[in-house]
């Protein structure tokens, strides 16, 4: 699992680490099911310290996102409830806000990123059907 920490962004890394996993569970990178690394694994990844990954697991575990099976590991859960949509939308529209601001930085219209965003949502497809 790759983590990218921004020590430049406001928010604390352990959120940047969560926001970061639920963002890959949500796009499908991790599956249903799925182990995650280990809390001591992903620390040396992430080049941070374990309490930083477990504040970030003990979060996504308190949201819904993955349990923790002692002796076995973290995984990720099954289904996804109504809150945990919410917040995952709460999410995308925090990234949406920032590509927005980067397709103005790169001057491009309003009508052109809006464009963009058509045509890459059909061809990829509606993959989950539920919430739309």
């Amino acid at each position: 699992m790759w983590i990218h920490l921004n020590n430049e962004d406001d928010r604390p890394l352990y959120v940047q680490i969560k926001d970061q996993i639920i963002r890959d569970i949500v796009n499908g990178a991790i599956t249903p099911g799925e182990e995650l690394p280990s809390i001591r694994r992903l620390a040396v990844e992430a080049k941070t310290s374990v309490i930083t990954i477990k504040r970030a697991y003990q979060d996504l575990e308190n949201e819904g996102y993955i349990i923790t099976k002692r002796g076995k590991g973290s995984f990720v859960k099954k289904t996804v409830n109504n809150q945990e949509y919410e917040r995952n939308k709460a999410l995308f529209f925090r990234d949406t806000e920032s590509l927005i601001q980067k397709g103005r930085r790169l001057k491009l219209s309003d009508t052109d990123m809006k464009q963009i965003i058509i045509e890459m949502l059909e061809k990829r497809g509606d993959s989950n059907g539920k919430h739309s």
